[in-house]
């Protein structure tokens, strides 16, 4: 049991560094447009922040967890091997996003985590990865004027 408790602060550790480095990417792209707009940067910096945040709080806790308060070894396994597929299918997403574009990549990684690692039925996730979807197109292309990432199919913003 000691050693999915180090797998999974392993994870937790990985993910902080991984946020911490999208924070600091944002600056590359610019966290404020002239006029005081927000520019494309600042969702990357905020989001890695608190992901960051986020991710080393619960580092922190699963550290201090003592043995008598650690769940059961089978039901650990299950977490930290969900944890591990839902990171495997975010950096298949980031992999997609040059090809397909930011906003499929992102509706596919939703429906993919809804149906196969929640276990919705197929047309509930369907209906929960398009709404995520145009929310997040809605926010970001239409509200905030910032342009997501086309890939070769120029679908959301840049193509």
């Amino acid at each position: 049991m000691r050693r999915l408790v180090q797998g999974e602060a392993a994870v937790w550790a990985l993910l902080t560094c991984l946020a911490l480095g999208m924070a600091a990417a944002s600056f590359g792209f610019g966290i404020t447009r002239e006029g005081g707009q927000v520019g494309p940067g600042f969702l990357p910096l905020v989001s890695g922040a608190l992901l960051a945040g986020l991710s080393a709080a619960t580092l922190v806790g699963t550290l201090r967890r003592t043995a008598a308060e650690q769940p059961v070894e089978g039901a650990e396994r299950r977490r930290v091997r969900t944890l591990w597929i839902v990171f495997a299918m975010l950096f298949a997403a980031l992999l997609l996003v040059p090809v397909t574009g930011f906003l499929v990549a992102f509706g596919l990684l939703v429906f993919a985590v809804s149906a196969f690692v929640e276990r919705r039925r197929p047309v509930p996730a369907l209906v929960v990865a398009v709404v995520a979807t145009l929310v997040i197109y809605a926010v970001f292309v239409l509200f905030l004027n910032v342009p997501l990432p086309g890939g070769l199919l120029g679908i959301g913003g840049e193509g």
